[in-house]
């Protein structure tokens, strides 16, 4: 017969979706420049409020508008894309050694050490008569102190 096969849900997490990550660069360079999200959205020609969804992974922003937002931060777009291509690549490195240590760690809790061997009970002699040899069925022993 077959083997028997647990099959519980994998767990993984969601893979970073690119507009998330673009968005962690782009309030990261504002806030290092000490800059307002109103001031940034004005110079780029795009509403805060499109600005503020676009920093949170919550819109994808069109070329044209990550252009007009990197020249408003000083930046050129190769430096965004740089940016980003980086950030991914760290949080792929940490989710990979996250990944190995859960392993080891299912992998040592799934060892279970072998039972210790039991010893077994010396099998019982039958009593000895006086003579050495074994005593009669049903004989009786008197034991003086």
């Amino acid at each position: 017969m077959g083997e028997l096969v647990d099959l519980q849900p994998v767990r993984r997490r969601p893979k970073p979706l690119w507009r998330d990550a673009v968005g962690e660069v782009l309030r990261g360079e504002r806030l290092d420049q000490d800059r307002i999200l109103t001031e940034v959205a004005g110079s780029a020609g795009v509403s805060p409020q499109y600005l503020s969804e676009i920093e949170r992974g919550r819109k994808e922003a069109s070329s044209e508008v990550l252009g007009a937002v990197t020249e408003a931060l000083g930046l050129e777009l190769h430096e965004l894309v740089r940016r980003v291509g980086t950030a991914l690549e760290s949080r792929h490195e940490v989710e990979r050694r996250e990944a190995e240590r859960q392993e080891r760690i299912e992998l040592v809790g799934s060892r279970r050490p072998a039972p210790l061997p039991v010893p077994l009970p010396a099998p019982r002699q039958a009593p000895l008569h006086g003579s050495g040899a074994a005593a009669p069925r049903g004989a009786a022993y008197l034991l003086a102190a």
